[in-house]
């Protein structure tokens, strides 16, 4: 009787197996990797050139910018297994090991790390200054549409723009509470008609949800007098990109046929200064935003995909608290 001879245990050399896997394991991580970018972002994608590969450029990916009017290129580096990277319940953690082999002092690089178990693929945006320790990534780093959004925020660091309100001095130079009230209103009007655009989250809508949260009962007179303050000069400070941001309130779930990401994003501005009583204050201006994506949870195969992805960045808070 013929034995099924891809049950015959072959003697080998040891090496050249362990060789011929990991190439094997690196070759098909590339190919599921520039598939996910692909779907995600509607994305064109090569293979570096030999010399790019020998400098561990592994694929270069473009797709249309979501809020300016000209193309993203990001340089990619693909790893797979626990070598590099650490599967978590809601996320992953990058190990120092594939940070120190991306990181570049000229350029910033995207990690795309393939978890082969679980068959899911995250990033890491991996800047010049990053630090190279172990980093744990939640799963809004996940590959999959939002990603579009995400990349843009991450390579807003370059943008030839102000960072922090530098040059912007609020004051206070109304004589009453209800002329400032009633300016910040009618600024808070003119921000609706705006197509105000922020370098690092992009489009920002001013809604009635932001001046009800400011202003609601509950809240501290104070804080109420900071936020009128802020909202006359909003327009100015945010077309500068912020000293930091950072994600909070991540929520992800799936509702019927789609997925819904929602999170807030915290931008601080710690170039802008108060003239109050004929003195001049350096103040930190923090303003909130709500960003909510949705996409079909079955994007992967979805042939109208980027038609269905949406977003809506809202304005929920600002006000400013002295730094010294």
């Amino acid at each position: 009787m013929m034995k099924n001879i891809l049950l015959q245990k072959i003697p080998t050399n040891k090496v050249k197996e362990t060789r011929d896997l990991n190439i094997s394991n690196g070759n098909d991580a590339e190919t599921y990797s520039a598939s996910k970018l692909l779907a995600a972002l509607g994305a064109e994608v090569s293979w570096g050139s030999r010399n790019e590969d020998g400098r561990k450029i592994d694929l270069i990916a473009s797709y249309d910018h979501p809020w300016y009017d000209e193309r993203i290129i990001f340089l990619v580096q693909v790893k797979s297994g626990k070598s590099y990277g650490v599967k978590l319940p809601n996320g992953f953690k990058l190990l120092t090991r594939a940070k120190k082999e991306a990181q570049r002092t000229s350029h910033s690089i995207c990690i795309i790390w393939a978890d082969r178990d679980s068959k899911d693929a995250y990033w890491a945006y991996v800047h010049p200054h990053s630090t190279n320790g172990i980093q744990l990534y939640s799963n809004n780093h996940l590959v999959s549409p939002p990603m579009r959004f995400d990349i843009a925020r991450s390579q807003a660091k370059n943008l030839p723009r102000k960072v922090g309100g530098t040059g912007v001095i609020m004051s206070n130079k109304f004589s009453s509470l209800k002329e400032k009230r009633e300016a910040a209103l009618e600024s808070y009007g003119l921000l609706k008609t705006k197509n105000l655009i922020n370098p690092n989250v992009g489009k920002i809508e001013f809604t009635r949800v932001g001046w009800r949260h400011m202003f609601r009962k509950s809240r501290s007179a104070a804080n109420k007098n900071s936020s009128l303050t802020v909202i006359n000069y909003l327009h100015h400070i945010l077309e500068d990109k912020p000293s930091s941001i950072y994600v909070t309130d991540l929520k992800i779930t799936d509702i019927s046929d789609y997925t819904y990401r929602r999170c807030e994003y915290v931008l601080s501005y710690e170039k802008v200064k108060l003239y109050l009583k004929q003195e001049v204050s350096e103040v930190k201006v923090v303003v909130r935003v709500i960003e909510e994506i949705r996409w079909p949870r079955n994007w992967t195969n979805h042939p109208s995909l980027t038609q269905l992805v949406e977003r809506k960045l809202t304005f929920l808070s600002c006000y400013y608290k002295y730094l010294k």
